[in-house]
């Protein structure tokens, strides 16, 4: 009851997420569960045929932030801080390096979230130019990091 008390206070305007206060901590769970969230999106969108304009920047975006947030999961329950993983920023290339040296498993292909990496450092799908780019097959790319969802979800909660 308390619960529904505290949402009934909240504007309008506002969502709450958690029913809990917590501690403001993140960690290699909150990590993996946004990271699913953003691989979901992308789905979404994958699947929502376009009306007046595609989606692909927004769900290269998508997948790339999931990447980025599934190695970091994978590289803080293997001893990296949060404050070190903030520190390599949005470098899938270093992250994917860091993961292999924690023993993220050969079989796990990293090769279209590499190919991803250059364009999602630069902020390409945030910040579009005028300049011809390649990426790599949505379907592939979402393939490949559905598989390190599940690598790492089995490394997680061994």
């Amino acid at each position: 009851m308390a619960v529904a008390a505290r949402k009934s206070k909240l504007p309008m305007c506002c969502q709450q997420i958690f029913d809990a206060e917590g501690d403001g901590s993140q960690d290699d769970g909150t990590l993996f569960s946004l990271s699913g969230e953003f691989l979901e999106a992308a789905r979404v969108l994958q699947a929502t045929p376009p009306v007046r304009t595609g989606y692909s920047s927004a769900t290269y975006y998508l997948l790339g932030h999931s990447a980025e947030l599934m190695l970091k999961a994978f590289l803080h329950k293997h001893g990296q801080t949060i404050s070190n993983l903030r520190k390599v920023n949005h470098d899938l290339e270093k992250l994917a390096s860091l993961a292999r040296e924690a023993g993220l498993p050969k079989k796990v292909q990293l090769d279209q979230i590499l190919n991803l990496a250059g364009a999602y450092k630069e902020k390409s799908f945030e910040y579009r130019t005028r300049k011809r780019k390649t990426f790599p097959s949505l379907d592939l790319l979402t393939v490949e990091i559905e598989r390190l969802q599940s690598a790492v979800f089995d490394r997680l909660w061994k």
